[in-house]
């Protein structure tokens, strides 16, 4: 930390006078880097963006974000190695399991810069890391979706679409996911059809996530659809809206979605702006990027740079969950609340391991 006075004694044959001068007060420097598109994603990036602003709450800090946001992790690396090259960040925070190689590049490059990395583990000494067991999450939501999926009106088929399939968080996400569907069909004999998988291609494609929510909700006649899409949840919401004026509404069934990588559950209300039960977004599987990224930045500006460390999060300190159901909880029964509760359990006691 830069004090911002500058204390000058001069002497003056035996008397000592002191003059307090002003320095101009030069906050400290915190690079952030994540992937396009960015913040204003209502997703990963919006969640690490409640951690800056509970840091700005609490310290003076100056953040830099890059414009435009780089589209690749090695454009992400060059970043990284550009912005530690410049001397003038006291941290580099990384969110994203996939840039965990171009943090682990440009901090060997650069071992005299700190480094954050949100959402995998760097093994070096410059670097402080955080992870998540997103998958944990990820299994509680396939059993609910599994187990709503057989209610009344709908048809017992379960969906997802999520947005890179060569994005290890997404994948583990999906992968729990997965693995809480199948876990909950052959505990409760449901006879529950996981179709499989669509990829958008995109983190930022809402005209594709809509064509494909529609086409999964009426033409494949899915009940609940697991969407791990970020910024493409725009156009998630748009083609649950089409396909309910089209036919889910005439069934009496509401097109179920539930979301990922950020709180997004009251964007499937009438009205996001003002949410109000119910949502169709169920639930929304969250890791909580914002803590990592409080805690490193709050260490090292306190001079305790967590070297070399390695924060783990999971269901069983909160890290990595599933929400609240603030705006499902009216249709949810409390027979398959008492499912998911009972699989949270086993999860935290081990008995089940779920894979990433």
């Amino acid at each position: 930390m830069i004090s911002s006075i500058v204390i000058v004694i001069v002497i003056f044959g035996s008397v000592g006078t002191f003059l307090f001068v002003s320095n101009q007060y030069r906050p400290p420097e915190i690079a952030v880097v994540v992937l396009d598109p960015g913040f204003d994603d209502l997703s990963m990036a919006d969640q690490v963006g409640i951690g800056m602003n509970e840091v700005s709450a609490n310290f003076t800090v100056q953040y830099y974000i890059a414009n435009p946001y780089p589209k690749t992790s090695a454009e992400a690396e060059t970043l990284m190695e550009s912005l530690a090259s410049s001397g003038h960040y006291e941290l580099i925070l990384a969110a994203g399991q996939k840039l965990t190689t171009a943090v682990h590049n440009a901090a060997v490059a650069y071992p005299n810069q700190k480094f954050g990395m949100i959402g995998g583990f760097v093994d070096l000494l410059n670097v402080a890391s955080g992870s998540y067991a997103s998958e944990q999450a990820a299994f509680l939501a396939g059993a609910l979706a599994a187990l709503l999926s057989t209610q009344e009106n709908y048809t017992s088929k379960v969906g997802i679409l999520a947005s890179m399939d060569d994005d290890p968080d997404v994948i583990s996400l999906v992968n729990g996911f997965v693995q809480g569907v199948v876990a909950a069909n052959s505990t409760y004999a449901l006879n529950v059809t996981l179709l499989p998988t669509e990829f958008i291609g995109s983190y930022n494609d809402s005209s594709a996530a809509s064509n494909s929510t529609f086409h999964l909700f009426v033409n494949d006649g899915v009940s609940v659809l697991f969407a791990p899409v970020r910024a493409s949840i725009v156009g998630v919401r748009e083609g649950m809206l089409f396909a309910n004026s089209t036919i889910l509404y005439s069934e009496d069934r509401m097109p179920l979605v539930i979301a990922a990588e950020g709180d997004q559950d009251y964007y499937g209300c009438a009205d996001p702006l003002i949410p109000v039960a119910p949502s169709w977004i169920v639930t929304s599987v969250v890791s909580r990027t914002d803590w990592v990224f409080y805690t490193i930045i709050n260490a090292t500006l306190w001079d305790t740079f967590p070297s070399g460390y390695h924060y783990q999060y999971n269901l069983a300190n909160g890290g990595a969950n599933v929400t609240t159901f603030a705006y499902s909880s009216t249709y949810i029964p409390a027979s398959v609340m008492n499912i998911i509760h009972s699989y949270k359990d086993a999860i935290v006691a081990g008995t089940i391991v779920v894979s990433p």
